[in-house]
Formats: structure tokens, C-alpha cells, sequence
């Protein structure tokens, strides 16, 4: 399947929504009083529902053709795990080098808690992974297995129902058990995967919808503004940012929107510009390693850190552009043989 540029570019806005987040909390911490980024910068997490929303689409569009056939679906199940766990492997051995060495410096917020097996491997655990943004990889590979399963047992024309089946299951049995498994498989997050998987489906068994690329680029626009007031809202509200079934309305429904949007914008022969293409193209990269960049910038801040305006544009300049470089260069460096490794044992 030959990449849909809009896809990959949605990527790219999703992991600059994410650092940005991160971004915020360093600034939070080191930059004293004079803050320069607002605080509704902190709806950033948002690009973890598009993240999976985009993931639902993905796996219908690379699927195509290809259930009820053993051969494709142990194919499909290896591509999405050698896609994950090798690159993840790296940051999760640097994480864990750090952590023997700095204890306080990964997860501090745990206490020093860590269970490694359950972090190389990426299992749900009451405790965060070594690389903390692991916790979204613990759902995709969730999602992957039960894909995976779908694909062996229904005749694809019932792929539409399968998927609303899943979700009546997750509406009725999604809620908070204690069991970090229990959790994980009937998590509101999936439905967002199952969305996406729906939008899919639409788009590639119905006709494209007959609305200028331009507006649907608008409408998907807006539907960003409406996460951030979202969020704004929310926070307003309760003090803090949605969770759980929260979680799911204020971002879910804006990432189902835009994503919505943004395929059928390309159908309409509307693309993304190509930064955000090349941004997606290197998302996984810059997702897994911008925590760490992020944390030595703000380790090295807080030693010359001043209570002024100017140390804080010049250490989030740096920060944002050093995340990017070193996404880059992991991406073409590290990244890409490591998938063209893994697709000669395919």
C-alpha cells in the first residue's frame, strides 16, 4: 500500500502535540515565574487519541484483502510487532542504563519502582514503563493482537460489525477494576482505535465525499480548536485534564473529525504540506526519544537557570530544536535498518 501523505502528515501534528506537552511540564519546572508557553498548550496529550485513531485507520487500509488467511494475518501481527518492540528496545535499554545509574531521574514520580520485564515486553503494569510514553505503545500492541485474532475468525465483510460488537463490549465493561489487565482490554482509549478502524471502512468501501478538500481541511481545524477548548474547558472546570470517558468525548470526537477530514481532503487531491509529512515519516522516533532530550536540556537548566524571561526562549528553542534533530537522526540512523532489518526475516 502506497503511504496516504495526509496519514503521515496527521502523525507529524500528533507528535508536535505531544512535545509540546512535555514541553510545557519542563518549562513548568525550571523556568521560574515568567512563563512564555500558555497553558493551554498542556491539551498536547491530544496527539495520543489522534495517534490512535490514526492506528485504527491503518490497520483496516493495510489489511485490505487479507483476513481469514493465516499466512496474512501472522504476517500482518509480525510487521506491527517488529514495527514497535526494536526501536522501542533501544530507548528502553538507555532508559534502563540511566536508571541504574539515576534512579531519580526516570519516573520519579514512582520512587524508583520499575518492573523491567513488564517494561521490555510491554505488558499492562500498575507501574510506568522504563520510557514513560510506553504506556500508549502497552494499548497498541493491545489492539494488534486482538486485530490480529479478528482477522483469523471474520470474513472481512463483517469487519464493520465486528467492530461496533467491540465497542458495545468496551461501553458496557469500561470502567476502572482494579486489574491493570482488566484495564487495559476494556480501557475507553480502544474505542478510539475502533473509530478509527470505522473511518476506514467508509472510506474505502464508499465514494469519497463530495466536499472541497480546502474546507475539509477547515472543518479538521477547527476540530483542534475544539480540543484545546476542550481542554481549557475541562481543566476550568475540574482542575484537571479529562481522563477515562472524558477523555474520550473531548478528544476522541475531535480526533475522529480530523482525521475523518484529512483523508478525504487527500481524496480530493488537498495535501498537507510536506514538513508535516517528513515530521510523521519520523514521529516514532521523535515519540520515543524526545523525554529523554527534553530531560537533559532541562537538567542543564536548572543549573543556569535565571528568573527571566530570556532563559527560558533560549532553553525551549533548544530543547524543541534539539527533540527534532535527534528524532531526525535516530529516524534515518537508527530507525529505518531496523525496520529493513526486520523485513528480510519476513
Amino acid at each position: 500500500m502506497n503511504k496516504l501523505q495526509n496519514v503521515q502528515a496527521l502523525r507529524g501534528v500528533a507528535v508536535l502535540a505531544v512535545v509540546f506537552f512535555h514541553l510545557i511540564i519542563i518549562e513548568r519546572r525550571y523556568g521560574g515565574s515568567d512563563t512564555i508557553l500558555p497553558d493551554w498548550l498542556a491539551f498536547g496529550m491530544f496527539g495520543v487519541d489522534l495517534f490512535f485513531v490514526i492506528s485504527g485507520f491503518v490497520m483496516v487500509t493495510v489489511t485490505q484483502g487479507k483476513f481469514q488467511n493465516l499466512r496474512q494475518a501472522l504476517l500482518f501481527l509480525y510487521h506491527r510487532v517488529s514495527r514497535i518492540y526494536p526501536l522501542y528496545w533501544v530507548y528502553t535499554t538507555l532508559a534502563l542504563l540511566v536508571f541504574l545509574v539515576m534512579p531519580g531521574w526516570v519516573n520519579s514520580s514512582q520512587g524508583g519502582q520499575v518492573d523491567i520485564l513488564a517494561s521490555y515486553l510491554l505488558l499492562p503494569d500498575e507501574l510506568l514503563p522504563l520510557v514513560q510514553v510506553g504506556w500508549t505503545l502497552i494499548h497498541e500492541i493491545y489492539f494488534y493482537l486482538v486485530f490480529f485474532v479478528l482477522m483469523l475468525i471474520l470474513p472481512e465483510r463483517f469487519l464493520f460489525i465486528g467492530m461496533l460488537v467491540w465497542g458495545v463490549v468496551i461501553a458496557v465493561f469500561g470502567r476502572s477494576f482494579g486489574s491493570s489487565t482488566y484495564n487495559l482490554v476494556f480501557h475507553p482509549l480502544t474505542l478510539e482505535f475502533i473509530v478509527g478502524c470505522l473511518l476506514a471502512v467508509h472510506y474505502h468501501k464508499l465514494k469519497a465525499v463530495k466536499i472541497s478538500g480546502n474546507i475539509l481541511v477547515f472543518v479538521a481545524c477547527l476540530g483542534m480548536l475544539a480540543a484545546i477548548l476542550g481542554y481549557v474547558y475541562f481543566q476550568a472546570q475540574t482542575g484537571f485534564p479529562p481522563e477515562g470517558w472524558w477523555r474520550v468525548v473531548y478528544y476522541g470526537i475531535p480526533a475522529t473529525l480530523i482525521v475523518f477530514c484529512i483523508t478525504h481532503a487527500e481524496r480530493n487531491e488537498v495535501v498537507l504540506p510536506n514538513f508535516l509529512i517528513q515530521m510523521g515519516n519520523a514521529s516514532y522516533s521523535i515519540y520515543l526519544s524526545h523525554l529523554f532530550t527534553i530531560n537533559v536540556v532541562g537538567r542543564l537548566w536548572q543549573i543556569v537557570a535565571m528568573d527571566s524571561v530570556l532563559d527560558n526562549v533560549i532553553a525551549l528553542i533548544l530543547a524543541f530544536g534539539l527533540v527534532l534533530l535527534v528524532g531526525f537522526m535516530s529516524y534515518r540512523f537508527i530507525e529505518i535498518h531496523l525496520l529493513k532489518l526486520s523485513r528480510r526475516f519476513a
